[in-house]
């Protein structure tokens, strides 16, 4: 079938519009790493626990050196922080096993 050709050039960019394109920004948007990976959960764990600790002693040396006391703020914050973050820690394990065991039930 011939069609004129204002018509099939009508045609075709209609087939172009059609496709949906996707810009830069979408591409952008997508994680690199799926967040519900299991390597991405658990590595983050081991840095928020080891962050945790660090901010709680450089507050305790800080606030040493503020007060001009020997080691004592430190010490206390850092035993804060540690028990703090593994409280954190354990939580979170928790929290990803019994997902875990509910994601394995739910495909049973």
């Amino acid at each position: 079938m011939y069609l004129p050709l204002n018509l099939s050039n009508f045609i075709k960019k209609q087939e172009l519009e059609e496709k949906p394109k996707k810009p830069i920004i979408d591409f952008l948007a997508k994680p690199l790493v799926k967040t519900d990976s299991k390597f991405v959960q658990y590595s983050g764990l081991g840095v928020q626990l080891s962050a945790t600790i660090l901010i709680f002693l450089f507050i305790g040396i800080w606030l040493d050196k503020h007060f001009e006391t020997k080691f004592i703020f430190t010490l206390i914050l850092t035993f804060v922080g540690f028990f703090g973050g593994f409280y954190s820690f354990y939580l979170t394990i928790k929290n990803l096993t019994e997902e875990e065991k509910k994601k394995k039930e739910n495909k049973i």
